[in-house]
């Protein structure tokens, strides 16, 4: 995809978020594109997602992607659904299951195909997370990913929120080794402008790594610059 169909791309769905008030349009500028611990790109990348409730807000369904500058093309576009799991309104913790596929454009091979379960809580001020994801098709069929998660976010100032975060990434591979390869140190600010009236994320990751057996850590230092709608 070109960068003038990839600019026609974002304007679409800046067009559907305007028209459907449950929708949502984030994109993310990004130094190097890092997933999960794991390095798949080491070139500046413009990433966009939207997502919009489905089903009568039973459900969310969102697509996201990865453009390559230095490609001038998308090198994955991803689809998932995600349903919140009943667990009681006085129940201190949310479940959701997510489906998602993964599709690499202009790569060979099918689709990678992957399913989870994604828990959240709060201790006090701090959102803590479980997500267990298994592959059920394509390159990932039989992998097993497991993240936990913590985040801290606090007000600086009127408009300007600080927000902290450490992921730990555990991967069992099939047919590879299984472990604990990377952790994830993130620090973000939010900005709010009154004049645009929308956030500005600008955030550095930092990636430890852990055991390169599993999987190896090539860009450890990666910034973003985000815009939500």
């Amino acid at each position: 995809m070109t960068m003038k169909k990839f600019i026609g791309t974002i304007s679409a769905a800046l067009a559907a978020t305007a028209l459907t008030a449950s929708a949502g349009v984030d994109v993310d500028i990004v130094s190097a594109y890092v997933w999960r611990g794991v390095t798949l790109s080491e070139e500046a990348q413009v990433q966009p997602g939207f997502e919009t409730e489905i089903l009568g807000g039973l459900a969310t369904f969102g697509t996201w992607g990865s453009f390559d500058l230095d490609e001038s093309q998308f090198i994955e576009i991803d689809y998932y659904l995600e349903i919140p799991l009943p667990l009681g309104e006085d129940s201190p913790v949310t479940a959701d299951f997510i489906y998602t596929e993964y599709t690499f454009p202009g790569a060979e091979g099918d689709a990678e195909r992957e399913i989870g379960l994604a828990f959240g809580t709060d201790v006090g001020e701090i959102g803590l997370g479980l997500g267990l994801f298994y592959g059920v098709g394509g390159g990932a069929d039989g992998t097993l990913y497991i993240e936990l998660s913590a985040e801290y976010g606090m007000a600086l100032a009127e408009n300007i929120d600080l927000g902290l975060s450490a992921v730990l990434h555990y991967w069992d591979i099939d047919g590879g080794e299984s472990g604990f390869n990377a952790a994830t140190l993130g620090a973000s600010l939010d900005l709010v402008i009154p004049e645009i009236e929308f956030p500005i994320t600008v955030g550095i990751n930092y990636v430890i790594e852990i055991d390169d057996d599993v999987a190896e850590v090539e860009e450890d230092l990666f910034f973003t610059l985000g815009f939500s709608l």
